[in-house]
Parts: structure tokens; C-alpha cells; sequence
């Protein structure tokens, strides 16, 4: 009986060692699918996305133009100057424009505002123009969200910009 117990106490360990080989690999194998199948939706769900994004930007382009022209004086070089700028925006949804046209002293104020705090002398310059058109539209958007809780301006166009 003695040799039977000692013959079953070694034949464990070399039993368990199989087994547990066995067990980790199906567990390896089931994370393996779990992470796997979470990669792929998570890559599906991108590519949704990706889809209505491209939906949203084939959208018809909406032009409003703000009307009348805005004029801005200045003093650089111990001279007085002035600005007129006729400005369009672009957006994609109505209710954007709707939103401008809603609240259009507001904007406009804004947009003046905006005009008069920027340095005559850098807005000659391509970059300063640039600089100007991306300013107005992050303006634009966050004084459309507080106001009316949309934004969607993508562009802002400068239709006519004569400095003097």
C-alpha cells in the first residue's frame, strides 16, 4: 500500500502539468478572442464614423453674406487708417445660418470687436488674413454655441478687404 501512495503522489505533479498547460492556453485563446472581437467592433465603429463624417462634408455648402461692410479705424504710424471688410461665412446646416441671421447684432458686434483688437499693420500680410479668417470662425462658433447651442461655421470669407 505504501508503494501504491507513492506511486500516486508522483504521477500528480506529471498529471496537473498537462492540465494546466491545457487550462492556460484556453484561457489564452478565450482573451485572445475577447480582445480580438473588441478590436474589430471598435475598428467598425471608427469606420462609421468615418462614414458620417464624410456625409456630413458632401453636405450642400450654405453662403450667408453680413451685410452692410464692416468698417474698422486704426492709428499705426501716427497715421489714421481704416479697414473695410466684407465678410461671408460658409457653413453646412441651416440652422447655423439661421442661428447667425437670428442673432446678427451680436455677431456683428463680435466681428467688430474682433477687427479692431488686430494690428493694421499685420493684416497686410497673407498670415495676418489668415490669422484673421481662423480667429473670426473659432469666435464665430463658441459666440453661436453660447448664444443659440450650435456651431458649425467652417469658413470665413473675406469678399472684399480694402485697407487704408
Amino acid at each position: 500500500m505504501a508503494e501504491n501512495e507513492a506511486q500516486a503522489t508522483d504521477t500528480e505533479p506529471a498529471n496537473k502539468k498537462p492540465m494546466l498547460l491545457f487550462v492556460g492556453g484556453v484561457l489564452l485563446a478565450l482573451g485572445l478572442g475577447v480582445g480580438g472581437t473588441l478590436y474589430f467592433v471598435q475598428g467598425s465603429q471608427t469606420e462609421v464614423a468615418a462614414e458620417e463624417e464624410v456625409v456630413e462634408t458632401n453636405a450642400k455648402a450654405i453662403y450667408h453674406s453680413l451685410r452692410p461692410a464692416f468698417v474698422v479705424n486704426y492709428m499705426a504710424d501716427n497715421k489714421s487708417r481704416y479697414l473695410q471688410a466684407e465678410i461671408t461665412l460658409m457653413a453646412r446646416d441651416g440652422e447655423v445660418m439661421d442661428a447667425v441671421v437670428e442673432h446678427g447684432p451680436y455677431v456683428r458686434s463680435q466681428i467688430l470687436k474682433y477687427l479692431s483688437d488686430q494690428q493694421f499693420n499685420e493684416l497686410r500680410t497673407d498670415a495676418g488674413k489668415q490669422k484673421t479668417r481662423d480667429g473670426l470662425k473659432d469666435l464665430l462658433n463658441e459666440s453661436l454655441k453660447q448664444q443659440a447651442q450650435v456651431s458649425g461655421i467652417e469658413s470665413v470669407l473675406l469678399t472684399n478687404f480694402v485697407m487704408q
